[in-house]
């Protein structure tokens, strides 16, 4: 049983990625389900409701009343996570799932799931795409808030596994909870070669306008900010560069670009479906991850990341010299390398790559070369094989 504290499905790296183990352990005879909450929001500003298509799945998929989400408050919503992980634990219990493996973030539904996993004698894993203690930044002028941390600590210690998404992160726990070694297995997030996949033979006009491409959710942790000032410059160099953005908007980014003069050059796609995207990255010239100097990040490889290397996209990595994701851009040559805040090299990359497009070619050439690397039937194999070692343990 797969258990995550958002709503299923919707469009988003942690849907493709439990979706995908989902349906490679069906395939592979286990009787698997996924719980997820129905979540009513309040006090929220903007469209939070996500259209969502009905869609079969091998596995089954229970959507179960229900989880509030308050906008303004973080520390209400949290609270209410962790009374709503309660809920979906009796369910687990009742269901008696031999192997649970919880999602993560949202972190709140930890302490009801641990308990009724415990409670129902399964076995508990925890997929961590994020570090735990990021969950807490938030919250750091509460006093009781390291208690709570101390809390969440302790159960990752009793955990079955703990799975995560990066070799930082693997560093950053087993340094802080030397026990947790035989415990953490790298799952990088990878990506699903099959769907995400370059596009030949598009009907693409020929034009001199040079695309760059952003997805996801821009109000967390990039900085879209030094990509506009970017090409603010360029355009007043007279470059025709711009940039389309897919996902989650933070409304902030369009206003800072109409302050900038570069409202045009912002194209906004809106939430897309994966063939969407994979049809909008068949156009694009290079896509961007753009960090802040944030040390919290440098664990970080995004879905996205994986997504765009799959579809031929070679990505600008802006970032911290120790992040992990710039070691692999650079190691690879799957991309582009700027140093966090260095608004010249954006604009210099930018402008070497429009005037001379051979140097793309041969990044998009190293994408493909990459591929198989990070595809994502590798670690859901990887998986299977905790899976197994934990079944036997319950013989």
């Amino acid at each position: 049983m797969f258990v995550i504290g958002l709503q299923l499905p919707f469009h988003g790296a942690a849907w493709r990625r439990i979706e995908f183990f989902a349906r490679y352990l069906t395939l592979r005879n286990f009787e698997t389900y996924v719980l997820s909450p129905r979540t009513f929001y309040f006090a929220c500003h903007g469209p939070n409701e996500e259209k969502r298509t009905q869609i079969s799945y091998p596995f089954k998929l229970f959507v179960i009343p229900f989880k509030l989400h308050l906008c303004k408050s973080p520390f209400l919503t949290s609270l209410l996570e962790i009374i709503n992980s309660i809920f979906m634990g009796v369910l687990v219990l009742l269901f008696k799932p031999k192997i649970v493996i919880l999602s993560v973030p949202p972190f709140n539904y930890t302490p009801g799931i641990y308990i009724f996993s415990r409670l129902s004698n399964a076995k508990i894993i925890i997929d961590m795409r994020d570090p735990l203690d990021n969950t807490f930044i938030r919250y750091k002028k509460f006093r009781f808030i390291n208690f709570i941390r101390r809390l969440y600590h302790a159960i990752l210690y009793k955990l079955d596994a703990i799975l995560v998404v990066s070799k930082s992160m693997i560093h950053d726990l087993t340094k802080i909870m030397q026990p947790l070694s035989q415990k953490v297995y790298l799952m990088r997030n990878g990506v699903d070669l099959r769907v995400f996949k370059p596009i030949y033979g598009l009907n693409i006009k020929e034009t001199n306008e040079f695309k760059i491409f952003f997805m996801g959710r821009s109000i967390e942790g990039y900085n879209i900010s030094i990509v506009l000032k970017a090409l603010s410059k360029l355009k007043e160099q007279g470059f025709n560069v711009y940039l389309y953005i897919a996902g989650t908007i933070d409304p902030m980014i369009l206003v800072e670009a109409k302050n900038l003069g570069v409202l045009g050059n912002v194209k906004y796609l809106g939430v897309l479906s994966t063939k969407e995207l994979v049809k909008v990255m068949a156009k694009m010239d290079l896509a961007i991850v753009p960090y802040y100097n944030d040390k919290r990040y440098r664990y970080s490889l995004p879905a996205k990341f994986y997504e765009y290397i799959a579809s031929g996209l070679p990505v600008l990595v802006i970032a911290p010299p120790y992040f992990e994701i710039v070691e692999i851009v650079k190691e690879n040559e799957i991309g582009v390398w700027c140093p966090v805040n260095n608004e010249t090299c954006v604009i210099l990359t930018i402008k070497q790559l429009y005037s001379n497009r051979q140097p793309l070619f041969k990044l998009k050439e190293k994408c493909l070369m990459f591929r198989n690397n990070i595809d994502r039937s590798k670690f859901a194999e990887e998986l299977l094989k905790v899976i197994l070692k934990m079944l036997q343990k319950q013989i």
